[in-house]
């Protein structure tokens, strides 16, 4: 797991991402897939923020390395900062 970008929250999450990376998952049944997304569509919001150029390409690149949108890996990072996960130096 040493070309990982993010530092696993708990054990769980790091025996997932090494199974990840070492290609041993397999896709969800569609029928699940179809159930998370009306889940997430039911509870979530669309917003629009300013960001600066350099940061979204930075964004994009780091999660097309994860397999996964930009738009998702920041959803992904504002989760795990309000969840604890990921701390920031609040004092700016």
């Amino acid at each position: 797991m040493e070309n990982s970008e993010f530092e696993p929250m708990d054990e769980e999450e790091r025996l997932l991402m090494e199974a990840i990376e070492r290609g041993d998952t397999e896709p969800l049944p569609e029928e699940e897939v179809k159930r998370i997304k009306a889940e997430i569509r039911g509870s979530a919001h669309n917003i629009t923020i300013r960001m600066k150029d350099a940061d979204i390409e930075g964004m994009k690149a780091k999660a097309a390395r994860l397999g996964t949108s930009y738009q998702t890996l920041i959803n992904s990072l504002v989760h795990r900062y309000l969840n604890g996960g990921v701390t920031i130096n609040e004092a700016f």
